[in-house]
This record gives structure tokens, sequence and C-alpha cells, in this order.
């Protein structure tokens, strides 16, 4: 896909309908770069080409999965991206996912939309 980013595995059906730079919390310790993915069908995050030489590790979750979506607030972590709000994703496993992302309340807004209709 390019230089900096991975394109994703899609399965034949699916196609990339929003994408967005974003630096998603791994661990308590750490926060990888890379991209979100929406598809008709999933959420993807696919970590940049540096970060996976680093450990950096991709994840999905289907759209039905997430069962809340907003915002947490910062909690001063420079090392997982807590120095800033982050969209926060709610999984029907009891997980949670974040991610630094610009703009985050209008990717709270299309992933909103996404998953009513999921």
């Amino acid at each position: 896909m390019g230089i900096w980013f991975r394109a994703p595995r899609l399965t034949e059906s699916e196609s990339v309908i929003w994408k967005k730079v974003a630096n998603r919390t791994q661990s308590a310790n750490r926060a990888v770069g890379g991209r979100l993915y929406l598809t008709e069908t999933r959420l993807i995050f696919e970590p940049g080409h540096f970060d996976v030489l680093t450990g950096g590790r991709p994840w999905s979750t289907p759209l039905h999965a997430i069962h809340r979506i907003g915002s947490q607030d910062r909690d001063g972590s420079p090392f997982n991206g807590g120095l800033r709000n982050r969209l926060r994703l709610d999984l029907a496993d009891g997980s949670v996912e974040l991610f630094v992302i610009n703009d985050l309340d209008v990717a709270i807004e299309v992933l909103e939309r996404a998953t009513a209709s999921a």
C-alpha cells in the first residue's frame, strides 16, 4: 500500500470504506503506529512497516463485536498514548481497545454509524 503502511488483508466481499492514521495501545508500555481501516464487516488495525519490525501486531474485530464506542480520558502515560484522549472500543468479550487518532469526535461518529448498521 505504501512506504509507511501495510495494506489490510481483505476477504473477497470486503472493501475499505474509511481509513485513518492511528496509534493502537498494545500494552501498558507501548503504542504502535499504523492505520485503522473500516470495511463493511470489520475494523482492522495494521501497524506500520517499522512497527512490525519492532513487535507491532495487527488487530481486527467484526463490527458486531463492538458494543460501545467512545473516548478514554488521558491518563498521563507517555508510552501508551495516554497523553491524549483516545478512541475507546468496548468489545463483546469484555476487552477494551484504545487508539490515538486525530479528529476523535469524527471517528466516533463514523464508527457509530458503521456499527449501527452491522
